[in-house]
């Protein structure tokens, strides 16, 4: 039987895993069908959003399996008592790596869509140099799990002849990974922000941009939460005590896979305003008897709207902006 910390870990996971899932579908739609044919369509960004999420999807497959072996539990508790724990063991240094390789390939994605909105020389070599750093502090983490024991079993099989590294390199080489994450976590949420600062847009909706482009902070935040429960892993009654960092590594993949995907979702709701002040506008006409041609979208089977459906330029710089 599960626990109540366990039923309360898979509900997080499973309930933003969805939401993550229907904003990368929504993104897809906009990528394939509204957005068609202009310099928004489908590019690597979106194809790395979708790998992260599959990372994501693998990381709740082993937190499934920890959780039917107790976790959230008391070791004593348990069903096979220390065997179960060490079972929990393998399959949390597993979901570690998942952790690492899905945070790394979201940065990637949302370094991918900052180019979207200005691909110069300076911001291309920024976010190359962030995300070598990144790259280099993520290997290093998969490296050190996977030799934290030689052979790796006799970490979840202590019988086993060999030898494990001191505890202390391990979470000295996470902290770093860790500190890795959260610069680049800021500079990734600021980055847009400075680009955008001088754009000649309304105040209110270069507000909602930069808002949208910070959320990238909740993962921030959940980061330095993950550091704060680290130690948990190594207690002796570890099974129940990392259920905070647990909580909050499922927070900080999550979140970062949803902030990256908002405002690229953001054109469907500028389309269907469009749309709906389009339907009011020829409602009205009708109304009037104004004999005149009303323009109508074209809608086949094959395409959503016709190129006129394409937003209508305005007098501000909306355009180098990819949210619509």
């Amino acid at each position: 039987m599960l626990s109540g910390a366990g039923r309360a870990i898979l509900a997080e996971y499973y309930t933003l895993l969805l939401l993550a899932f229907l904003l990368i579908s929504v993104r897809a739609y906009v990528r394939i069908r509204i957005t068609k044919g202009n310099f928004q369509s489908w590019s690597w960004d979106d194809s790395s959003i979708i790998l992260a999420w599959i990372f994501l999807l693998i990381g709740a497959i082993l937190i499934q399996i920890e959780v039917n072996l107790g976790l959230g539990k008391h070791i004593k508790n348990l069903n096979n008592g220390e065997r179960d724990a060490l079972d929990i063991l393998k399959y949390n240094t597993f979901f570690q790596m998942v952790n690492v390789l899905c945070t790394l390939v979201t940065k990637i994605s949302i370094s991918f869509y900052i180019l979207r909105i200005r691909d110069d020389k300076r911001v291309r070599w920024t976010l190359a140099t962030l995300m070598t750093f990144m790259t280099l502090a993520t290997i290093a983490v998969i490296l050190v799990l996977s030799l934290s024991c030689r052979p790796l079993r006799k970490l979840w099989e202590p019988e086993l002849p060999g030898s494990c590294l001191p505890l202390t390199t391990v979470y000295n080489v996470a902290y770093v990974q860790s500190a890795f994450t959260i610069v680049i976590d800021i500079g990734l949420s600021l980055v847009p922000i400075l680009i955008l600062w001088n754009v000649r847009i309304k105040p209110g909706r270069k507000t909602l941009i930069c808002t949208l482009m910070s959320l990238g902070f909740i993962a921030t935040i959940s980061n330095a939460l993950r550091n704060k429960f680290q130690t948990e892993l190594t207690t002796k009654d570890f099974t129940y005590d990392m259920t905070g960092v647990t909580v909050v590594a499922i927070l900080e993949l999550s979140s970062g896979i949803i902030a990256a995907c908002i405002p690229a979702c953001i054109p469907i709701l500028k389309i269907r305003k469009i749309k709906g002040e389009r339907s009011t506008a020829q409602g009205y006409s009708y109304s009037r008897t104004i004999t005149r041609s009303v323009v109508t979208p074209k809608v086949t089977a094959n395409s959503f709207t016709s190129r006129s459906e394409v937003l209508p330029k305005s007098g501000d710089e909306d355009d180098m902006i990819p949210l619509r």
